[in-house]
């Protein structure tokens, strides 16, 4: 029996995901969607736009130094030279047991480092790169003690620091800058503006193959 021959609504309606309306419609809305979703997640969890991330000073690894900190929140980075070529370069990996201690210069308290996930952003500059690695709230400003670790080194027994200047070829460091940069201070509103950009940036780059579909 010869089976009968398929409509041409049948074929529509079966080959829906292969039109162009598809692709520049619910496929293309919904990926925005998604990639707005993952932004401003990422913008909250980090707490804004990265910006001078050793405004404060760096810190070998590892090392000490007495370094100057504003009162308020602060970033702590993590630095190092970058292998690879092109858009293959990378941060070299983090000492093993790679741990900051942070306490007053004048004694006191010691200062709660809390993580923040490195893979969130890493930027690289002429052999360099940096990625997140904690947060601080320094309660008053003032002189603070910063003790870099790994699992080769000691926390009572570190080399002093001596100050010159990040280089390819510094090996890895820690360093301290400012908070991120948010839209009137607020960590949600930033989220939710960026996620919102992202969107109708994507909705702006679809307009065109809308229009000549």
């Amino acid at each position: 029996m010869t089976p009968a021959p398929t409509t041409s609504a049948q074929h529509s309606r079966g080959a829906w995901y292969a039109t162009a309306s598809f692709w520049t419609g619910p496929f293309t809305i919904g990926t925005a969607v998604l990639v707005a979703i993952g932004i401003g997640v990422a913008w909250y969890i980090l707490g804004g736009l990265p910006r001078d991330h050793d405004k404060y000073g760096t810190v070998p690894v590892p090392g000490q130094r007495v370094l100057k900190l504003p009162k308020g929140d602060a970033r702590v980075n993590f630095e190092n030279d970058t292998t690879g070529s092109g858009d293959t370069r990378s941060l070299e990996h983090r000492p093993n047991g790679l741990t900051v201690l942070i306490t007053p210069d004048d004694g006191g308290k010691q200062i709660t480092v809390k993580r923040v996930p490195s893979w969130l952003f890493s930027s690289i500059t002429n052999g360099r790169g940096h990625e997140p690695y904690g947060k601080i709230e320094i309660p008053t400003a003032g002189g603070y003690q910063i003790r870099v670790t790994d699992d080769d080194a000691h926390a009572l027994d570190l080399p002093e620091a001596t100050p010159p200047a990040p280089a390819t070829g510094s090996g890895p460091q820690i360093t301290i800058g400012q908070r991120p940069w948010t839209p009137l201070h607020s960590v949600l509103l930033g989220a939710i503006l960026a996620g919102l950009a992202v969107f109708l940036t994507v909705l702006l780059l679809r307009l065109p193959f809308s229009l000549i579909g």
